[in-house]
């Protein structure tokens, strides 16, 4: 599997824009820490190169809602090449996890269709440019609604 490719989750997350796997690599200190606090996971262990990587962070490697072991069960990589897409599983994820007003699950179920019709590295690509802003280019956490560096509002694209 290519690099890239390990940045989309098996449920249509993007892995690219979330605090577990940028706060390491940009240096966030103070990211790094709120993500230990959180899960009591030592700031040195709070690291994660994407879902289906082999360096993914604790709390995921469980998955709680399932997706790894349904996955594994229909021996699929992404639940895109499932014939029961979207599940009732994927439908509910869509509401579960929701900072500062963002949804970050909410488009789950059109990320796997779009990677499903124009491959995974192409979503890949999208997702890279879409989490960056758009003045500074600095790469932003997903529920971030200004650039911190420039004070940019992030906008679709």
């Amino acid at each position: 599997m290519e690099p890239a490719e390990e940045l989309l989750g098996i449920c249509g997350l993007y892995c690219g824009t979330c605090p577990n796997y940028l706060a390491a690599r940009e240096g966030d200190a103070a990211e790094l820490g709120r993500i230990s606090e959180a899960t009591g996971i030592p700031v040195a262990r709070v690291r994660c190169d994407g879902c289906l990587s082999e360096n993914v962070f604790e709390p995921c490697i469980d998955c709680r809602h399932g997706f790894r072991a349904c996955a594994a069960e229909r021996n699929v990589t992404w639940c895109f090449e499932c014939p029961d897409l979207p599940c009732r599983r994927l439908e509910a994820f869509r509401d579960v996890h929701v900072v500062d007003g963002i949804s970050h699950h909410e488009n789950v179920v059109e990320n796997l269709r779009y990677a499903r019709e124009h491959g995974v590295k192409r979503f890949v690509e999208d997702q890279e440019r879409r989490g960056r802003c758009p003045r500074c280019g600095r790469r932003l956490y997903w529920h971030q609604r200004r650039c911190p560096e420039c004070n940019e509002m992030p906008t679709e694209g």
